[in-house]
């Protein structure tokens, strides 16, 4: 089809030749078998070249539309190939993954469909292992402590509030670590950085804090201090929904900040599955601060 568009295009089978590198015997051979196959004559011959016939303008027509595609298909499938492949995997805790694991699973199912994203849900030391034993590429993490071994990528600094229900007694306007002290309260455990810190906090404040229970899981806390057990210590993006809408009241606890921090080995060449998944959080995290999701805070 390509050869008789050629000739079809040049009015000449040795012009035709000359732009294909084809000798013109093949190319008169291929034209014959196929007016042979389709029963018509395609070209009209004469002493100054060919004319096409109203058979051979229709085939032209119908070979143009399929050369056309056959090349957009060409295009598709080379895009296709280079596209990322093969699986990445991200690990978080639970306050990062119910706002970020969403966004990125309907993303890379549009965007990159050969690569299976695998989703990891766990507690520091676990998301740690992970690293360490190469099972996790990249992990979302609060805070973690700087190793020779990684690379710490600063994501997003974002406040942390006091949250009880609408009939608690909060202070105001603001909160300190001592304003904690004998308040029943609902906590994330240990080694959670924010728990980490607060804890830090009140050593240093000489505060000693009622821990009424510990909880791993962003969604119990809050439905731990909505049946009235106590008060929770929760970021900015954990309850803010939740404040709009009357279901807690909250207040900022002051010097109480957490950083979410990108966390991947140093010694570790990224696939590019997983170089794509880095900057679609950056991207993805980028977009919330500027949508407001982590409250007054810019993007670090």
């Amino acid at each position: 089809m390509r050869y008789f568009a050629a000739i079809a295009e040049c009015g000449s089978f040795s012009e035709a030749s000359a732009r294909l590198r084809v000798a013109q015997s093949a190319l008169s051979r291929h034209t014959l078998s196929l007016e042979n196959e389709l029963g018509v004559d395609l070209f009209k011959r004469h002493p100054r070249g060919i004319d096409v016939t109203p058979s051979g303008s229709l085939l032209l027509a119908r070979t143009k539309r399929i050369m056309a595609e056959l090349e957009e298909a060409r295009t598709e499938v080379m895009a296709q190939a280079a596209l990322p492949s093969g699986e990445a995997v991200i690990g978080t805790t639970s306050t990062t993954s119910r706002i970020l694991y969403g966004v990125l699973a309907a993303r890379f199912a549009q965007e990159y469909p050969n690569v299976r994203l695998r989703f990891v849900e766990g507690v520091p030391y676990l998301l740690l292992e992970g690293i360490d034993t190469g099972d996790i590429d990249l992990a979302v993490m609060v805070d973690p402590e700087p190793r020779s071994s990684l690379i710490l990528e600063p994501l997003v600094t974002e406040q942390e509030f006091l949250v009880g229900t609408q009939k608690a007694n909060m202070p105001t306007p603001n909160c300190t670590v001592e304003n904690l002290s004998g308040l029943p309260l609902i906590l994330l455990p240990r080694p959670a950085g924010s728990r980490v810190k607060l804890d830090r906090m009140a050593v240093e404040a000489g505060v000693t804090f009622d821990v009424t229970h510990e909880v791993a899981n962003v969604d119990v806390v809050k439905d731990f201090v909505e049946r009235g057990l106590g008060y929770g210590v929760l970021p900015y993006s954990s309850i803010t929904p939740d404040v709009d809408n009357g279901r807690f009241q909250a207040v900022p606890l002051e010097g109480l900040s957490i950083t979410r921090t990108l966390v991947h080995r140093a010694d570790r060449t990224p696939t590019p599955a997983v170089i794509e998944l880095t900057k679609m959080i950056h991207d993805e995290i980028d977009k919330m601060v500027q949508a407001g999701g982590f409250g007054a805070v810019e993007n670090v």
